[in-house]
């Protein structure tokens, strides 16, 4: 009877810590979601109006060194997301075309 007792604490220790661990990364999840509604927020504000005019070239790539120099990727690779590792090789090289 003891032993079967000691299974069940032991079943039940290991569904808290599983528990635990789920909160943790629902926690992380959810601060990852803000940070991105966050920066999904910053981007829609950036974003010239919505008329049916087209936007000039020139316009078109200041508007991109602009996201870039604030602190975004415009490559196609990693597009929108936020640089944290200094200058980007590839977003580098379109600015210079």
């Amino acid at each position: 009877m003891e032993e079967i007792v000691r299974a069940i604490e032991d079943s039940l220790e290991h569904f808290y810590i599983a528990i635990n661990q789920l909160k943790k990364e629902c926690e992380t999840l959810r601060m990852e979601v803000q940070r991105l509604e966050k920066e999904n927020k910053w981007l829609r504000e950036q974003m010239p109006g919505k008329s049916n005019t087209p936007v000039a070239y020139k316009e078109g790539q200041d508007a991109l060194a602009r996201l870039y120099y604030e602190g975004f990727h415009i490559c196609h690779m990693q597009y929108g997301n936020l640089r944290t590792e200094g200058d980007c090789l590839f977003c580098i090289s379109l600015l210079k075309k």
